[in-house]
């Protein structure tokens, strides 16, 4: 069952997943500025994120995601590749728009799994909600599990460290395992998405307790 907590938990990292590098790349293009996250090459987006476990001061960092103009074709669908800088290191995120779906994908190096993470679908109502259903190899067994994605708001105004943003979704992802026959949430994150510049915040609670947030400091859209 830890194992399985674990990888929920990671799943509601506020950081997009990284994923390994692999040279089987494609260019690609395509702007994406009139989408809830452009995918222009040289797109820039600066993040600040805190984290507080409870256990002393919260812990607070920065980042830099830039668009590449590489592409990568996963389960037949189409991702665009982005670079994030984080102190001194960098890693690659696959963010990907197939059919109205906004996805990550997800390297889960402690379940030995890549999943795939779906944020929003602009096509959904508010309240629409749908599932992702998957299993975690535990070492009491194996676990269900599921993502639970639910439209919570549409076309809204959010103000995000002093600017505001407008023709904003809000979409909630709600993490959990089965347990007989019930499902437990064990985290959720909020998410915000503003149209032509992506993820403005995301807000992660554990057991109805927030833990953490990442929050759009600024952006440059190609």
């Amino acid at each position: 069952m830890k194992k399985a907590i674990y990888t929920l938990l990671a799943i509601s990292a506020l950081f997009f997943g990284s994923c390994k590098k692999d040279d089987n790349n494609n260019p690609g293009g395509g702007s994406g500025k009139d989408t809830y996250q452009p995918f222009s090459a040289g797109s820039e987006w600066k993040y600040r994120t805190e984290v507080n476990l409870g256990e002393g001061e919260p812990l607070v960092d920065t980042s830099i995601n830039t668009m590449t103009a590489e592409t990568k074709t996963i389960n037949n669908k189409k991702f665009y590749i982005s670079k994030s800088v984080n102190g001194g290191e960098t890693e690659e995120t696959y963010l990907g728009l197939n059919n109205n779906v906004y996805s990550t994908i997800m390297n889960d190096e402690v379940a030995g799994m890549e999943l795939e993470f779906a944020y929003l679908n602009d096509s959904k109502a508010v309240n629409d909600s749908w599932e992702s259903l998957f299993t975690i190899e535990d070492e009491d067994g194996d676990i269900e599990a599921r993502l639970k994605t639910t439209i919570k708001e549409k076309g809204i105004s959010k103000n995000v460290l002093g600017k505001n943003y407008s023709n904003v979704i809000h979409t909630v992802v709600e993490t959990g395992f089965k347990v007989g026959n019930e499902w437990v949430s064990i985290s959720q994150m909020d998410f915000y998405i503003a149209k032509g510049v992506g993820m403005i915040a995301t807000y992660g609670s554990v057991n109805n307790k927030q833990v953490a947030k990442t929050e759009l400091m600024s952006h440059n859209i190609k």
